[in-house]
């Protein structure tokens, strides 16, 4: 008796083992399931605003620049209007808990913004994540946001996540 139930728990490991190995990670860019393999920020979130204002940022990006790719939307909306853009990104970098996005807005109810750059960052800080950005309606072209660059996270996220994964290549020499 003691023997078979012995061998039932040994076929059990070995079938839950093989299981996850066949599996593996769904993501190597998830905590504790494998390295990852590219940077990414991933996640949506409503910011912290105490005179009732409803901004709204979500990120779906992926790559290192100038490889990167991926999905943009931000909202703003308040007492008698209501605005919103989204794009396509054109550049991530992500060092430790900050991450840097810019991308092209491709769709957008603000007159003067339509394909231009904007930029925004983020602070990965838990449940207590920032965000920041660099933009403006800019109908003469004059003030160009470059590739990668934005501001400072000022801002503090009241209710999401936003998760930033580090990576870079290896024998870049950057860790």
């Amino acid at each position: 008796m003691k023997r078979s139930r012995e061998l039932a728990a040994i076929g059990a490991a070995m079938v839950l083992a093989t299981t996850l190995v066949a599996a593996g990670p769904a993501s190597g860019a998830e905590e504790g399931k494998g390295k990852p393999t590219e940077p990414s920020l991933v996640g949506s979130a409503k910011m912290l605003r105490k005179d009732g204002q409803d901004v709204r940022f979500t990120f779906d990006a992926h790559g290192l620049f100038p490889d990167s790719r991926g999905t943009f939307r931000v909202s703003h909306s308040g007492a008698g209007f209501s605005a919103y853009f989204q794009g396509r990104v054109d550049c991530l970098v992500v060092g430790g808990p900050v991450a840097v996005v810019t991308g092209i807005v491709e769709d957008t109810n603000v007159p003067g913004l339509e394909d231009r750059r904007v930029g925004m960052s983020v602070y990965d800080h838990g449940k207590r994540d920032r965000v920041g950005y660099s933009w403006g309606p800019d109908p003469d072209h004059e003030f160009v946001v470059p590739p990668c660059m934005s501001s400072a996270p000022f801002e503090t996220v009241e209710t999401g996540d936003f998760k930033a994964v580090e990576w870079f290549p290896p024998g870049s020499g950057i860790s």
